[in-house]
């Protein structure tokens, strides 16, 4: 039987009739016919007038070709616009006094965007930059997770990775170190440094407040601190600890980036 020409057991949502006919039939019962594109969202036409002037980040060398390498490694859950703004943090410290300080990331889940950050530190400032890189590796810790602002967030979370997987990537950098432990345990072991760049990507209150309080007396004037997920509405604990950073630190400019990010450069 030819399958391909006999579709009489499959009903014909749509009909020949011409494409202008048809869409017009479909708007008239509040709908709308678009063609299948992978990774190609339905958005409004507010958004869409925008940004067809703005020029992609995937476009932007160098950095397009760096985020099309660590992406391809399938290893962060951060898109383009998320790891655009390390790009530009790391950037930004290159371009100052405050190169010479130690990077951190908190939250390195499969070591994704701690590899970008360690490339990026070589390409721009050098691979004697040290960078420490801390992970439960073992998801949320319980402790940790107060349900009435982590909401989703459970110790299931974020499980399927490993210290030993995560420390084999990231070994090509010789100055990248990596701590395995609640970060609030493991921070006393960086006590001495003093950092121009800190990613926080840990999703919940508790250990968001832990790494806020560290590193805003061991962050270099002018440095900078990104902290991931912050406005998300799955992420208010993360937005919480920013907030109540902010109410009683004045040392420290908040940025609120429309990526899902918030950016704190320390002024003084």
């Amino acid at each position: 039987m030819d399958t391909k020409n006999n579709r009489a057991d499959k009903p014909n949502w749509a009909p020949d009739l011409p494409k202008p006919l048809m869409w017009k039939l479909f708007k008239k019962f509040g709908l709308a016919l678009f063609p299948y594109r992978k990774s190609h969202v339905y958005c409004s036409e507010k958004f869409v007038r925008k940004a067809w002037k703005i020029v992609g980040t995937e476009e932007i060398p160098p950095f397009a070709e760096m985020a099309r390498e660590v992406v391809s490694h399938n290893k962060t859950l951060l898109g383009y616009d998320r790891l655009y703004t390390l790009y530009q943090a790391i950037i930004s410290v290159k371009n100052t006094s405050i190169q010479d300080g130690s990077i951190a990331e908190v939250g390195v889940y499969k070591g994704g965007s701690a590899y970008f950050i360690a490339m990026l530190a070589e390409k721009f400032i050098g691979n004697k930059t040290k960078i420490f890189v801390f992970d439960t590796f073992e998801g949320h810790a319980e402790s940790d997770i107060d349900h009435r602002l982590d909401g989703p967030h459970t110790t299931d979370k974020f499980k399927d990775t490993s210290f030993d997987e995560v420390s084999k990537y990231l070994s090509v950098f010789n100055n990248v170190v990596v701590y395995r432990g609640r970060f609030q345990d493991q921070c006393s072991q960086i006590q001495e440094e003093s950092f121009s760049f800190v990613h926080v990507d840990v999703d919940i209150y508790e250990p968001t407040v832990a790494c806020l309080h560290f590193f805003s007396s061991h962050l270099k004037a002018g440095g900078i601190m990104v902290v991931d997920d912050y406005g998300y509405k799955t992420c208010e604990g993360a937005k919480q600890a920013v907030d109540e950073f902010m109410d009683r630190n004045h040392r420290f400019i908040k940025f609120h980036l429309t990526t899902g990010q918030c950016l704190l450069v320390k002024i003084c």
